[in-house]
């Protein structure tokens, strides 16, 4: 089921901005809402915002947000996952094909916030070089 919602205001931020507090994406859809996993996606902007744990059990539900993302708008997709706190080989999966596909099209899948666990997964099985794929983690410190 997609909820809608307004939740803040879009303001085009680029890779790399610093938000501060009122500034920031509009994630006006929420594509999913479980005790698990929450996924809200900007309605205007190939952006998703997750939050929760991503595992075998909602991986096709990602899948889909990811893909709902692609089409929505042209450009990279952008997800932030500073709120992830888990994610398992499946989520990685969904991950890594979504990002094989975008790569196609010369686009990517700029994964942001990554938890530094989450990273060290993605460089143990050796997917954080997958052509499409970009992963950018917490700052130090955090």
């Amino acid at each position: 089921m997609t909820v809608w919602r307004t939740t803040g205001d879009e303001d085009g931020l680029e890779p790399g901005d610093r938000v501060s507090p009122g500034r920031g994406p509009r994630y006006d859809v929420v594509e999913l809402d479980t005790p698990l996993l929450r996924v809200a996606a900007a309605a205007t902007a190939p952006r998703l915002l997750l939050s929760g744990e991503v595992d075998v059990s909602n991986a096709r539900d990602v899948t889909r947000a990811l893909g709902a993302a692609r089409d929505r708008a042209p450009g990279d997709v952008h997800v932030d996952m500073a709120a992830v706190e888990f994610v398992d080989v499946a989520g990685l999966r969904a991950f890594t094909l979504a990002a094989c596909g975008l790569q196609e099209s010369d686009r990517l899948l700029v994964l942001h916030s990554v938890a530094p666990h989450i990273e060290r997964l993605f460089h143990l099985i050796g997917w954080c070089e997958i052509p499409g794929l970009e992963i950018h983690c917490h700052p130090a410190g955090r």
